[in-house]
């Protein structure tokens, strides 16, 4: 019997794939509601749906490289609290990141793509911004406060 899962199925497959499986097992999939009978309609449905994914996928990916250009070696300026020695009270994370293009630049970035390790020290530091095989990077000045 032919199915259409509907989520991530460990050792058995990826959401939206067709998969053929005994009728037994089909029936506990479908019961489970991770899988779907593949009728020739559920199967048009599906095509229609990949197709809008993909195309979606597309659009983001595309205004994400617009949005790596516009931060693309550009340089944030982040004022936090530190001691005399230059070591901060708080580390500089991702979302602190985040927040700091959004005012500074006003574009708004996710959390996930932006690839660094706390800044824990005062100065110049690069952070590298990432998603699929797109990236920039841009420099963070931490300042103290």
């Amino acid at each position: 019997m032919k199915v259409i899962l509907t989520t991530d199925v460990l050792r058995v497959g990826n959401r939206y794939d067709i998969k053929e499986f005994k009728d037994g097992y089909a029936n506990v999939l479908i019961a489970k509601g991770v899988a779907l009978l593949a009728t020739p309609q559920a199967i048009s449905s599906l095509e229609t749906k990949k197709a809008k994914i993909e195309k979606e996928k597309e659009e983001e990916m595309a205004l994400f490289e617009s949005l790596i250009s516009s931060i693309d070696n550009k340089k944030l300026e982040i004022k936090v609290k530190a001691n005399e020695k230059g070591h901060l009270f708080k580390s500089v994370g991702p979302k602190d990141i985040v927040l700091a293009i959004k005012e500074i630049i006003g574009v708004e970035v996710e959390e996930s793509s932006i690839v660094m390790n706390p800044i824990k020290e005062l100065g110049l530091h690069s952070v590298e911004i990432k998603k699929g095989n797109k990236k920039g990077k841009c420099e963070v000045v931490v300042i103290k406060a």
